[in-house]
């Protein structure tokens, strides 16, 4: 019995799995209109999550990278700590 080596059943299963998916693509839409209304759908979905995430980013960014000049502290006192005044 032939022994395969790993890439080459990796190489077998990517190009299985391109063609399955093309082919999908292709013949399926065109014959079940609920099919191309639920593709259509799921491409709308992923495209409402990616924007989610791209503005929780941005969000994320702006809270991490604050100017500590934006929030002065009050009277312009410095904040220090207060150990030993007790």
């Amino acid at each position: 019995m032939a022994t395969l080596k790993l890439p080459i059943v990796v190489v077998i299963a990517i190009v299985a799995a391109l063609a399955g998916g093309a082919a999908s693509y292709v013949f399926i839409p065109s014959t079940d209109p609920e099919v191309k209304a639920l593709l259509q759908r799921q491409v709308e979905l992923a495209e409402q999550e990616a924007a989610g995430r791209e503005a929780a980013a941005e969000r994320a960014k702006d809270f991490f990278n604050a100017n500590p000049d934006d929030y002065p502290t009050s009277g312009g006192q410095q904040i220090a700590p207060r150990w030993g005044d007790n």
